[in-house]
């Protein structure tokens, strides 16, 4: 390792008593929790380390390395044996963890450090750990499994998650068995990876950079799932990220707290800390947080297992000012919507005003929702981000998300309420603090805030639509004014086969989408072109590719895509448009789907529509036929765990990528088709095209490749048939697999056949490697209509679609 930034390595050999007084936590069979000094540690090199009292807990302990520390190490002061067992042959194939909280530290002139977890150390050049660094611009967490080899750093597998607010410790947990690692981050799994290194089974602490604190070091053996026979604990809040929002004088909510080890529940004794009590109070009471704002600022909730500090969370509570409602009235006609006094008012309604000016959106406050028959507060809607659960009412699995309910677009302002929070026959009042817009004027009014005199009321709809033939439009008459109304209003009254179709009149629809367990959905637009269902929403906002949730699950896992589909069969997306809106360059998380068909044995069929994103554009499960449409994006705009989807005369669209103008076209598909006997992903008859991304770059000639490889553990199948392609389709057409993962023998199910220029003439293909051109026996038995392309469908009874006779 490069000396010069080493700060602080602890490098430790198993002894023959535990460090901490008493019995190890967490089924560890060693631990160091620092409470009696460093008197075990032995100092050397230039610069120094000290035990202090944690200035987010005092009555903890920690060891530190001090800022300005250059070249300073600190090892065990004793002899020891090997790590976890005397037969040294043992240590590496042996099965264990190791364990510690890290927290990289930040000053008032540096930012902080990066703290790493050894798990195998041989010397400073040849290790394997974990690191963990935090980026406070973008407020992101990154976590990796990397190895030092021959005093090089490579990183095995990266990973990154939201940073927990300031002061947050993270606990690091590695388990190694023979050469399969699993990284876990405070109780939850990240990534795993393989590494056949013989480094020594010695494990260290190390930090780099600057300064960075470490706590509760632990190490345990154990051999079961993983590498340890017992799982870590995780806490999280139900439903919640770690973000809480409050305001003076309202009623103490109860937020509850989970406990899970892998998928077990469990129930701990857990104890709460707030780091001000004079901002925020807190109680535990039946494992629920109660909070008690007492006064405007910041505060961070420490949470905890009372047996086991490394089980633990950190909740960022915000306490702002006072509701106030404001006396002011306002000349509301033309100004909002629904009017003032507006009756048979959809229940799905955004809230819409029209400002004077553009205003500017404050940094405070709440607008709230009153039921105007007895002031029940129905829903409280705050600035900045917020969580919604997107389902109808009573829905017991709902994808959760975040996202940011009030969106200024020029002089108007939309405001969306909370899912399914109105009630049909009912009236309702709105009122906004004072702080929620600045700078602003409403009908030649400076904006004060809006009261219950303002009169901004409305009333809904006296009762649910009937029929199966529902209506969408954001302005004129319609059953509803939003595309997730109909889809509740779907999942909520109607049966699971009975057919529905939902009419969407053209506009712009922007809110994320959540179907489950409805099948026989036709979404149909009035144009192509015209209606336009959108919304911002990428890996760093919402992780992972989607999955919904109970009431009593943890954080939150709604997923980065606009529309998330789960247990659906035969859903129709017919003349429209999805666009996710997140672009790469500006992207803490740049994968984005418009679309995620997450239903494993279920169909879907698109015809006439397109699909624009950057990153992951389209994900598929099970079935899916796409049928004269247009998916444009840069990298692996196309994939998923599948069985069979056909794009059939429809236009494969490369965009230039916005993160990397000029550096090339990405890739059109990965595909991780579940069985080897399955078609995958079939291209017929259609036009590998390019074009100007977000970026307004376009894809240079020869920098786009037609899939590249997925994971060892499924099947890369992907075929073209009669597909023209343009000059970005690199002249070898198949990006060659890593190094590391040629075990997945790539090519296998790389085919295609009949390709040609975008002018119609024959392709040169001799270069593609390593892809293979199929024969027409091939093609004729297997990819040649869609009988043949679905033909596993239901065990093989075969699915044969055809187009609707909307165009």
């Amino acid at each position: 390792m490069n000396t010069r930034h080493l700060l602080l390595a602890l490098l430790a050999a198993i002894l023959s008593l535990p460090a901490c007084a008493g019995t190890c936590p967490g089924n560890a069979s060693w631990c160091d929790d620092f409470e009696n000094g460093a008197g075990r540690w032995l100092s050397k090199g230039t610069g120094a380390s000290e035990v202090a009292a944690s200035d987010v807990t005092a009555s903890n302990l920690i060891i530190r390395s001090q800022e300005g520390s250059n070249n300073h190490v600190l090892v065990l002061n004793g002899q020891g044996g090997p790590l976890l067992v005397s037969d040294p042959a043992a240590q590496v194939n042996g099965a264990y963890f190791v364990e510690a909280r890290m927290r990289p530290v930040a000053s008032a002139t540096t930012a902080g450090g990066q703290g790493y977890l050894i798990a195998r150390y041989q010397d400073d050049n040849n290790w394997l750990g974990a690191s963990v660094s935090v980026n406070r611009d973008k407020q992101r967490l990154a976590v990796d499994l990397v190895k030092m080899q021959n005093g090089k750093l490579l990183r095995l597998k990266q990973s990154g998650k939201d940073a927990g607010p300031n002061g947050s410790f993270y606990t690091i947990r590695l388990e190694v068995a023979g050469d399969a690692l699993v990284l876990y981050l405070n109780g939850e799994m990240l990534v795993s990876a393989t590494d056949s290194s013989q480094f020594e089974g010695r494990i260290g602490l190390l930090a780099k950079g600057q300064s960075v604190e470490f706590d509760d070091v632990r190490i345990g053996t154990g051999a079961g799932t993983g590498a340890a026979a017992s799982k870590p604990v995780r806490l999280a809040l139900a439903r919640m990220m770690d973000r809480v929002s409050l305001q003076l004088g309202e009623v103490p909510q109860p937020y509850p707290v989970l406990a899970f080890s892998g998928k077990d529940k469990l129930t701990l004794p857990l104890s709460a800390v707030s780091s001000d009590a004079s901002i925020v109070g807190v109680v535990v009471e039946d494992g629920k947080l109660v909070f008690t704002a007492k006064h405007p600022g910041l505060a961070t909730i420490v949470v905890s297992s009372q047996a086991d500090a490394n089980v633990a969370t950190y909740i960022a509570v915000r306490v702002d000012p006072a509701f106030t409602t404001s006396s002011q009235q306002y000349v509301l006609q033309g100004k909002v919507k629904p009017a003032a006094h507006a009756e048979d008012v959809p229940v799905d309604t955004p809230l819409q005003m029209e400002f004077d000016q553009v205003p500017t959106l404050g940094q405070s406050g709440s607008v709230r929702i009153y039921r105007t028959a007895d002031n029940a507060l129905v829903d409280v809607i705050r600035v900045g981000d917020d969580i919604d659960e997107i389902g109808y009412e009573g829905q017991e699995f709902k994808r959760v998300v975040r996202f940011r309910p009030i969106r200024i677009d020029g002089k108007t302002v939309t405001i969306q309420a909370h899912n399914a929070r109105l009630a049909y026959g009912t009236a309702y009042y709105i009122a906004i603090d004072a702080g929620v817009f600045v700078n602003a004027s409403l009908a030649g009014q400076a904006f004060t805030g809006l009261g219950q005199s303002a009169a901004w009321g409305f009333s809904t709809r006296k009762q649910a639509p009937s029929g199966t033939s529902l209506t969408v439009d954001a302005d004129g008459t319609a059953d509803f004014r939003t595309v997730q109304g109909a889809l509740n209003h779907a999942m909520h009254y109607l049966s699971r086969s009975e057919p529905v179709s939902i009419h969407i009149a053209n506009g712009r629809y922007d809110q994320l989408l959540y179907l489950r367990g409805k099948d026989n959905i036709t979404l149909r637009g009035e144009s192509r072109d015209g209606v336009i269902l959108q919304a911002y929403n990428d890996d760093g906002n919402n992780p992972g590719t989607g999955v919904s949730q109970g009431p009593m699950t943890p954080s939150i896992t709604g997923g980065r895509s606009v529309f998330l589909i789960e247990d659906a069969d035969l859903l129709t997306l017919d003349t429209l448009t999805l666009i996710n809106t997140a672009v790469r360059a500006k992207s803490v998380g740049a994968q984005a789907e418009t679309l995620v068909f997450s239903s494993d044995r279920g169909r879907l069929v698109v015809q006439h529509a397109s699909f624009f994103s950057e990153q992951d554009t389209i994900q598929v499960k099970g079935y899916s036929w796409f049928y004269r449409s247009l998916i444009a994006g840069n990298v692996d705009f196309i994939w998923g765990a599948n069985r069979a989807a056909l794009f059939e005369e429809s236009e494969i669209r490369s965009v230039g990528d916005s993160a990397n103008p000029g550096k090339g076209g990405g890739y059109v598909v990965q595909a991780r088709t579940v069985a080897a006997n399955e078609a995958g992903f079939v291209f017929l008859n259609s036009r590998l095209t390019h074009g100007n991304g977000p970026g307004q770059n376009d894809v240079l000639p020869g920098t786009a490749y037609l899939a590249r490889q997925g994971p060892p553990s499924t099947w890369d199948s992907v075929s073209f048939i009669h597909c023209m392609m343009d000059k970005h389709i690199a002249p070898v057409g198949w990006l060659m697999p890593r190094p590391e993962s040629a075990q997945a023998q790539p090519g296998a199910g790389w085919g295609e056949y009949g390709s040609m220029d975008i002018h119609g003439k024959p392709l040169d293909v001799s270069q593609r490697l390593p892809g293979h051109t199929l024969t027409e026996q091939q093609v004729a038995a297997r990819f040649a209509s869609r009988r043949l392309v679905f033909a596993s469908f239901d065990n093989g009874k075969g699915w044969n679609p055809s187009p609707s006779d909307s165009k």
